[in-house]
């Protein structure tokens, strides 16, 4: 395997990192130290992949193209899993998710610019990006510590990414309320 396929490989482990969280539901809430860690990991690859990517001047790829689809993959089954083991309440995270995720595919699939369809995703995600870490802070206090000194160190490291992905959500939220 070249160097050049591993950019790729980090954005894909994101789709294996969403299986491993969902085959933990059987595990029930004790499980959720080990979901934090591999939401974290998952974070760190996406930290990693656009970079070494970028490192390597290595062209565009389906995989490439497709890392946001890959973060929301395993921001669901994160979210899944946390309504599954009853971490939130069903009729709340049902309800929510059984609006957004048809809502999110429709943008998608009408054919929208894809920073509309990225900016209307993250809209919907955003609560479910933190939700395993403001419920590991009732009940695996040590993981939601881990989670915000990875936040805090992901910030210092990657400020300017940070302020791009804000960037890029004000634009696709500006396009996306903007009249066709």
């Amino acid at each position: 395997m070249g160097k050049r396929r591993l950019p790729d490989l980090l954005t894909a482990s994101r789709a294996l990192i969403a299986s491993a969280i969902l085959g933990l539901i059987p595990a029930g809430p004790q499980a959720l130290r080990s979901v934090t860690l591999l939401l974290l990991l998952g974070w760190t690859t996406d930290m990693l992949d656009g970079r070494l990517a970028r490192r390597l001047d290595k062209g565009p790829t389906w995989i490439g193209e497709h890392e946001f689809q890959f973060d929301m993959l395993m921001v669901l089954a994160s979210a899944i899993y946390l309504v599954a083991v009853g971490l939130v309440p069903r009729g709340l995270g049902i309800s929510y998710l059984a609006l957004a995720v048809p809502l999110s595919l429709a943008v998608h699939l009408r054919g929208e610019e894809f920073l509309k369809f990225k900016a209307f995703t993250m809209l919907v995600a955003f609560p479910w990006v933190f939700a395993p870490f403001v419920v590991a802070y009732f009940h695996e206090r040590q993981a939601a510590y881990l989670g915000l000194l990875w936040m805090a160190v992901a910030l210092v490291l990657d400020w300017r990414r940070f302020s791009g992905v804000v960037g890029d959500f004000l634009a696709g939220a500006k396009a996306f309320l903007r009249r066709p």
